[in-house]
């Protein structure tokens, strides 16, 4: 059963605002309370939102607290809607002007919608099947696609957010065991879903329309060896493209990264590019590090061979522009810790070791690339992007905090060069007679060459000595 409602409630916020140098231009803290849960979303020039959940729970239920600030950071409204207390955020997504928020417990679900021009908030509340996992929610056209999979069946789920009509497509393929088909990527264009198959070894593209019709299957690695670990499929100037990472190996960790084009029923050409092929692949190495694999791949080339190097990697959606595409993506492994007697490893998140970007021609040539490291200051328990990137003028623009840090770096869409690395100690507070102690930061691309820096920080007054924690938004514009 599906069922809507509308909760408006408006509540009372304190804000400050402040300007400083060091390329902040506009800020708000407010006191620190303790929340379930706190997440920010960058909504583009439409604003932010802040959603807060509330610890406390009455009669089963829990508030959400809705700030939206500006693209200035002015506080607009705030409301507040009300929950069943099980349910936790899964992931947020904009279509034209509504934010959407999946919240999910167990087979439960409800979509928060979020109205940024009346600042309204709906709820749909619904109901899918038990113990089935949701996951790689995309929104579009007013329509919520997501793949699930339940006892080894994997399935795609269409929600209609306006009527709350909904239908769930079982992945059968004639001669396939139902356990060797994972959906791993979904997308809505041109009002169709694009599903990307895993098939064993092989991929294909699945399409359906909105109500759940089946258009056309296309077997997409008929007759390559490498084998499809990531995919994601875009369209541009009427083609179809298609990024990700392969392997060439029997593991599900990626070699390298490829870039394909569709025509019609099969790929136009896909090439191939093993990590060490890329220029600066090993950048982010120590000199001793760096001279190993040098050292192993001239080995590995004196026998006719190739040297791989395996690594799990995280990709951003790529950015698209005059042609061109640039590919992000972040590379991590999992820590574990000693859990005592009889508990073994204990999972403790994934660590962050470098980004990679490469710039590709249309035609899937590699124009340029370039690798950095990381050190992020905690280790999420899901995977996550902690770069931000955007396009401004001649420069390809990302920010990402680092330990205490926060780095800024530029570099040259031509032809790759670093035109700017700055890293900052602390993040400001917009007054000198103030320092940050403690801070626990995120950064979100945001609008424009504007970036949203965001989390909760100890400040200390210089003079007093005194001491408050804060939540605190910055907008953090690139020069």
């Amino acid at each position: 059963m599906v069922k809507r409602k509308i909760v408006c409630l408006l509540s009372a916020l304190t804000l400050f605002s402040a300007v400083s140098s060091a390329q902040v231009t506009a800020s708000v803290e407010y006191p620190y309370k303790e929340y379930k849960d706190v997440y920010t979303i960058p909504m583009g020039e439409k604003g932010v939102l802040q959603q807060m959940f509330e610890k406390d729970t009455h009669g089963g239920k829990r508030w959400v607290k809705m700030l939206h600030y500006d693209k200035n950071l002015k506080l607009l409204t705030t409301d507040s809607v009300e929950i069943d207390k099980g349910l936790y955020f899964n992931e947020s997504k904009m279509d034209n002007e509504m934010c959407y928020t999946m919240l999910r417990d167990g087979s439960d679900f409800s979509i928060v919608a979020y109205n940024t021009v009346t600042r309204k908030i709906s709820v749909l509340d619904g109901e899918y099947k038990r113990k089935a996992s949701m996951r790689d929610f995309t929104i579009g056209n007013g329509y919520l696609v997501f793949s699930s999979t339940q006892n080894k069946l994997d399935r795609i789920g269409i929600v209609n957010l306006k009527t709350g009509e909904s239908c769930t497509l079982d992945m059968h393929l004639k001669g396939v065991r139902d356990k060797d088909i994972y959906v791993m990527e979904t997308s809505i264009i041109d009002n169709e879903v694009n599903a990307l198959v895993r098939v064993g070894r092989d991929v294909l593209l699945m399409r359906f329309g909105m109500d759940g019709t089946q258009k056309n299957i296309i077997w997409l690695t008929e007759n390559i060896e490498e084998a499809i670990i990531s995919a994601s499929i875009q369209k541009s100037a009427g083609r179809y493209f298609v990024t990700g990472t392969y392997t060439t190996g029997k593991r599900a960790v990626a070699q390298g990264f490829y870039f394909a084009q569709l025509d019609g029923e099969k790929f136009k050409f896909i090439k191939f590019y093993n990590f060490l092929d890329l220029k600066n692949f090993t950048e982010f190495m120590s000199d001793k590090a760096k001279a190993k694999v040098e050292r192993k791949k001239q080995k590995a080339e004196e026998k006719g061979k190739e040297l791989t190097m395996n690594y799990l990697i995280t990709s951003h959606d790529v950015i698209e522009e005059k042609g061109n595409f640039y590919y992000i993506a972040e590379s991590y492994y999992p820590v574990y810790y000693s859990g005592g007697p009889g508990q073994g490893r204990v999972f403790a998140g994934y660590y962050y070791t470098h980004a990679i970007l490469i710039k590709f021609d249309s035609k899937g040539n590699i124009l340029w690339d370039n690798c950095f490291p990381m050190n992020p200051s905690y280790n999420p328990l899901t995977l996550k992007h902690f770069i931000s990137a955007s396009l401004s003028g001649n420069n390809l623009n990302a920010i990402f905090t680092d330990t205490k840090k926060m780095v800024s770096k530029s570099f040259n869409k031509v032809n790759g060069t670093v035109t700017q690395d700055r890293t900052e100690e602390m993040i400001k507070t917009g007054n000198d007679d103030e320092d940050i102690k403690k801070a626990f930061t995120n950064s979100d691309y945001w609008y424009g060459k504007n970036f949203l820096l965001y989390g909760n920080r100890v400040v200390k007054n210089k003079a007093t000595n005194d001491r408050r924690r804060v939540f605190f938004l910055n907008k953090y514009t690139t020069k």
